[in-house]
């Protein structure tokens, strides 16, 4: 933070969803980063002066409404929050602005957590209401995003963070293993993706990292399918990404697997490609490299398995040189995202692999004239030496595959 700045981060309340249902709520994942409280309608505020000695922490919670905790429980107390967060100033919403126009005197930077709200009715959220109360004591105060700061912070996972990714891809795995068991033709899809649920929910889980992509057939030409409507063909494969939850931290892999247990030639010599560009490609992630270059680095291992399948030739691979790669007319995606309290985390591109990342790496291969899409994801941990792969556990060898789901 700049000398003489003040921090604000505002959760939202529930969104309504329709008559009087709410849909899930979530924390922000900055303030649960800063704060580890999970209440709706929490503030953070955060004040540095002039001098490097001179810091605030302030935790803002909503006064407790009694027909609200009639009807859902009590929300935190000040103590339980002063004591779960380590703030030990925690004050109630009744004095937040005023507080805030005590501190903008006397500062000259103002950070929030989300860009400056524009006229859409959907972006009036908590922090934007907070905003255009204060309009005019921030006039004179120059605007931040807090994005940045938070982002160069949350690249890098503590020990006590990689711990709970471990914790939802055991969780994950467990879901996968479930996943073979339920897996024949004639299920549909979304029965799939009920005993991956229940599973990750067994498991001890909060929630899911995000909703399961279950795709059969055709449908796992779509990126993000989540329709789950879809019969799972005898002969057809299923291409399945999802991840749990555990205390806020994702887990996230994808497998492609055979509705009926056995994968025909053609099924096997496309999984197989895709099975050796991931395998080359965690080798690949290392301290120093840039995510670009290395998406590239995966693309040239995919141009290799793509002359080989038959899908064009060396030829027309030189032919097209400077133009847009032939490798991307079959692979669709990013190589790997940030992995943490999101599961997409924050990252930064301009900045190279370094130990404390948590990166997935998920090369795909998307046939059109196949109909045929595979993707191949796990969960790596950039190390000094290396990567270390830390969903090892969860089957992906086809072999391994067809065993478990013949067993």
């Amino acid at each position: 933070m700049l000398p003489g700045s003040v921090v604000v981060i505002a959760s939202n309340r529930k969104m309504h969803r329709n008559g009087d249902q709410h849909f899930p709520f979530r924390q922000s994942s900055d303030l649960y980063y800063l704060s580890g409280i999970r209440e709706e309608m929490t503030v953070l505020v955060i004040w540095r002066g002039s001098y490097s000695d001179q810091y605030k922490e302030i935790l803002y919670l909503p006064e407790e409404d009694p027909v609200k905790t009639r009807w859902e429980g009590p929300q935190i107390s000040q103590e339980d929050a002063g004591a779960n967060s380590g703030i030990i100033d925690v004050r109630v919403h009744t004095t937040l602005l005023k507080d805030l126009r005590e501190l903008f005197e006397n500062s000259s930077h103002v950070y929030f957590g989300t860009p400056r709200p524009g006229d859409d009715p959907e972006s009036i959220s908590n922090e934007a209401e907070i905003r255009r109360s204060l309009e005019n004591e921030t006039a004179r105060l120059q605007e931040h995003l807090i994005s940045p700061l938070m982002t160069r912070i949350r690249m890098f996972k503590e020990y006590e963070e990689v711990e709970m990714i471990r914790r939802a891809i055991e969780a994950t795995g467990k879901a996968f293993i479930q996943s073979l068991s339920i897996m024949q033709p004639g299920v549909r899809e979304y029965e799939i993706a009920a005993g991956i649920i229940s599973e990750i929910y067994k498991s001890g889980c909060n929630d899911l990292a995000f909703e399961p992509i279950i795709a059969s057939g055709q449908n796992a030409l779509i990126l993000h399918y989540t329709g789950s409507r879809g019969i799972c063909e005898k002969g057809s494969m299923v291409l399945m990404d999802f991840g749990a939850d555990w205390e806020y931290y994702a887990g996230d892999i994808s497998r492609t697997i055979p509705v009926n247990g056995k994968f025909t030639k053609r099924q096997l010599e496309l999984y197989n490609a895709c099975h050796r560009v991931l395998n080359k490609a965690m080798k690949l992630m290392v301290p120093g490299k840039l995510m670009q270059d290395f998406h590239a680095e995966v693309g040239a291992l995919f141009e290799e398995e793509h002359i080989k399948l038959g899908l064009y030739s060396m030829q027309d691979a030189r032919d097209n040189r400077g133009k847009t790669p032939l490798w991307k007319e079959y692979y669709w995606h990013g190589t790997s995202h940030s992995i943490g309290l999101d599961v997409h985390d924050p990252f930064d591109h301009e900045m190279k692999f370094a130990p404390g990342m948590v990166l997935s790496c998920e090369p795909g291969l998307y046939c059109k004239e196949e109909g045929i899409g595979i993707r191949l994801e796990n969960d790596m941990l950039i190390t000094a030496n290396g990567a270390e792969n830390l969903s090892a556990g969860i089957p992906i060898d086809p072999a391994e595959i067809e065993e478990l789901m013949h067993r």
